[in-house]
């Protein structure tokens, strides 16, 4: 049995799907099960009063992102229940040792309380997702500029299909076991360029302005993104003008697969910036 964290998340969804489809058992962990709409026979499942329903599973993907603070209750009770392995998404921000890198400081933390649980692991350490420019929605649906830092800094955003696909990877075969790779999408691109190919998709010319990093760090807190969590975000971005990205895409888990691009992202997602 397979336990799956944020199972209705942007990557849990399509892993939760991928699993079942191989006819792997699955245990989709989510907050609210009656409105999962998850595939019949994956058995969706709430945490109960601090607890986590372990028995009877192999392996656990964990998405601390959803798990919060009772990460460390649940790998106490992975470790009880004689859960094997360990897979987290975790974030190639444990590369910058930067203490004002918080996203970075607490993956390489959680990293660290894996290894030493004895369990098997591989850590996903996810480069910047596609899914984030979903913080410009309201920007783009209201017609107003875009206001970012470091917008000629270049990324590779990664499909979280590519993150299932590596995921799927990691919980049914040994070919990642132990290792920490490094994933993104397969293409270099600026916030500049990223915003032509939305704008591209919906017919839409989308403005994007070049702001200060006090300015864009305010406007992300106001967006309801934690400030630690816009901190790390703008240290990613400026990093990234001294310390290019190499893409280092997923290799694809099935042979009519490829690394999706950020183009594909936007034709998957188009309806959310409309």
């Amino acid at each position: 049995m397979h336990f799956i964290t944020g199972a209705t998340g942007n990557v849990g969804r399509q892993l939760v799907e991928r699993l079942h489809a191989r006819g792997a058992g699955v245990r989709a962990l989510t907050r609210n099960p009656a409105a999962a709409a998850l595939p019949a026979g994956v058995d969706v499942v709430a945490a109960r009063d601090g607890s986590f329903p372990l028995d009877g599973v192999g392996a656990v993907f964990l998405n601390p992102a959803v798990v919060h603070d009772t990460v460390d209750t649940l790998l106490g009770q992975a470790i009880d229940a004689g859960v094997r392995r360990i897979v987290l998404l975790s974030s190639s921000s444990v590369l910058d040792d930067h203490p004002a890198n918080h996203t970075g400081v607490a993956h390489r933390a959680l990293e660290d309380r894996i290894r030493r649980t004895g369990m098997e692991w591989t850590f996903l350490r996810a480069g910047m997702f596609a899914a984030n420019t979903r913080q410009w929605v309201a920007s783009i649906r209201a017609g107003d500029t875009i206001r970012a830092a470091h917008t000629a800094a270049r990324i590779a955003p990664i499909h979280e299909a590519d993150l299932a696909a590596a995921a799927t990877r990691a919980l049914l075969t040994d070919s990642l076991l132990g290792t920490a790779p490094v994933l993104t999408g397969p293409d270099l691109l600026t916030q500049t360029d990223q915003a032509e190919l939305i704008g591209a998709a919906i017919g839409a010319t989308v403005h994007l302005e070049q702001v200060d990093p006090d300015i864009a760090r305010k406007l992300m807190v106001e967006q309801h993104i934690p400030p630690n969590v816009a901190e790390s975000l703008l240290r990613y971005y400026e990093r990234t003008l001294t310390h290019p990205i190499q893409p280092t895409p997923i290799s694809p888990e099935t042979a009519d697969e490829h690394p999706r691009s950020f183009r594909e992202w936007v034709h998957d997602h188009t309806a959310d910036f409309r």
